[in-house]
């Protein structure tokens, strides 16, 4: 069995979902830190972790949103190939 190469919006997609994935993942880790830095007073330390949280929140969201616009454009690429597609079944109807 042979395996069809990635296409490069399949890339793309991966990308921006591992990013997302890993976006998320940075930001519960951040919450343990932020919780193990006022358990140990350091103040300095809480505000350093609830910045790289703040930052990993936005690239998470920045990334679902590429996501959502780029599945967007595929779903209205794939709505005008069903376009196309109707209206060749419609003249070959026609024909017969």
């Amino acid at each position: 069995m042979t395996e069809l190469a990635p296409t490069s919006t399949e890339d793309q997609v991966y990308g921006l979902v591992s990013v997302l994935y890993h976006a998320l993942q940075g930001a519960q880790a951040c919450e343990q830190y932020i919780d193990d830095a006022e358990k140990a007073g350091d103040d300095a330390l809480v505000r350093f972790f609830e910045e790289c949280r703040d930052q990993q929140n936005e690239r998470a969201t920045r990334a679902k949103s590429l996501l959502v616009e780029r599945a967007d454009a595929e779903s209205d690429d794939d709505d005008d190939d069903s376009d196309e597609d109707d209206s060749e079944d419609e003249e070959e109807d026609e024909e017969a």
